[in-house]
Parts: structure tokens; sequence; C-alpha cells
């Protein structure tokens, strides 16, 4: 090495971050040289050579399942987690948070006072709390051919995380959601496994628009509106219970 520092660049995946872990571990390059983006997460800096790394499943596979044999399966959900979310320094930190983990064990996700845990569990945090407020706050809307659709859009990338809690909820049904934000959708076929898939923006618009308010739909906003005692509204406590961003495609929130 000249001393020049080295970024390596990934695909913003879970299995992307994994590989580049895998490969950034064998290059062995001084920590201070070094850093690790996903790919649309970075600026360029002068006197920088990137490097971009090609995604691997395998190599993706080995950093999972030694992270789930050697630490522990909760700092495997913590990683995963980490990974979903749209921060620029999220690789980097789960860089740190590895080395650590693998010299000390499964007690790294009790080490709250080290920067490498702390950062990485906040990290993981926002993401998981995100995508537990969009269990509750996704809306389907029922389309003609019986395709249930529903519409997101989620700070950070939480349609894996929300996956099977749906499917679990309607193993019976076809159904997407879509991630307006990422342009990406997660489908589920009646009986089969759910897959991600990127979606066409005009396309999904097209369809958007074609669809009419469905019989539930209807009645849930009628639910709505009627059980709430308008001498005691509160907008402040609402917000902080379900925040405007979430409401784009809540029919209860909608005008009409």
């Amino acid at each position: 090495m000249n001393g020049q520092k080295v970024v390596f660049i990934c695909e913003d995946t879970p299995d992307g971050v994994f590989t580049a872990i895998y490969d950034v571990w064998t290059e062995r390059i001084p920590r201070e040289q070094m850093s690790l983006r996903a790919d649309g997460a970075y600026t360029y800096e002068l006197f920088t050579e990137y490097r971009e790394i090609e995604t691997d499943l395998v190599k993706a596979e080995k950093v999972a399942r030694s992270v789930r044999a050697k630490i522990s399966y909760e700092a495997y959900r913590q990683i995963y987690a980490a990974s979903l979310a749209a921060a620029e320094n999220k690789v980097d930190l789960i860089f740190d948070f590895l080395k650590l983990a693998f010299r000390v064990g499964s007690s790294v996700t009790d080490m709250h006072a080290r920067d490498e845990v702390c950062a990485l569990f906040e990290l993981s945090r926002k993401v998981t709390n995100e995508a537990h407020l969009y269990r509750e706050f996704a809306r389907f809307s029922e389309l003609e051919n019986g395709v249930l659709l529903a519409r997101i859009q989620s700070a950070n990338f939480v349609l894996p995380l929300i996956a099977d809690h749906f499917a679990d909820r309607f193993p019976e049904e076809n159904f997407a959601i879509i991630d307006d934000d990422r342009e990406m959708g997660l489908f589920h076929e009646r009986r089969k496994q759910w897959l991600l898939s990127p979606i066409d923006r005009r396309a999904m618009e097209r369809i958007w628009a074609s669809r009419g308010m469905d019989e539930y739909e209807r009645l849930w906003k009628i639910f709505f509106h009627t059980i709430a005692i308008e001498p005691r509204r509160n907008e402040r406590c609402q917000r902080t219970l379900c925040a405007l961003h979430y409401r784009k495609y809540m029919p209860e929130f909608a005008d009409g």
C-alpha cells in the first residue's frame, strides 16, 4: 500500500454488504486507509481509489453463517437490519462492529458503552421501528383482478422485514407492496414464497390510478370518522402516533 485511501463500493443490499465485508477482510488494509460505502450512498473524494465489489452470494452466505455461528443470531439480526438503512456510513459501522464482535463473541450485543455497538444498535433500531410501523400502517386496495395492492414511502428499505408478516397474514392472497422511493415491489402469489423485484414507476401509477375504492375501504373510512370524538381531537398526539409522511396512502386520511 502506498498510503492512498481506498473506498470499496458494494451493492446496496444485505448480500452486497456481506460480500464487501468478506472481500475487505481478506484485503487486510489498515482501517484508517479504507472505507466501505453502498452504491449511490457516497460522494467522490480527491486522491482516493474506488473499487467496486461484485455481489457474490456464496461469500455473503459465508459471512452470514459465521456471524450466526460465532457471534449470535441477535447480532446477525441487528446487522441485517442495519444493512437496510438509508445511511451513508452503514457499511463502515457494520464492519467496525464485526471486528469487535468476532473478538468478544455473543456478549457484544450487550456492550452498549462501546461506540461500535451503540452506533449499530441505533441504526438497527431505526430500521426495525419503521418496519414495525408499516406492518400497522400499510393499507391495501383490491384491484379488479383481485390482487391486493399497497404503497409505502419508507425512509429505510423495510420491505424485506415486513414480507414474512404479510405473507403469514395473507397466505391465500395475491398481493403486492410497492416502495415508491426505491421503485421496488414485494410480490406474493397465493401459497408461494414472496419475492422482491424492481417495478416500472409509470406502469405502477397507471395501475394505481385505475383502481376504485372498494367496499371495505369505504367502510373503514366511515368507521374511522364515526368513532372520532371531535371535542377530544388532538392533532399533535395523532401526529406523534402516526407521522404525516406515513399518511399519503392511508385512506382514512385521504380527502373525500
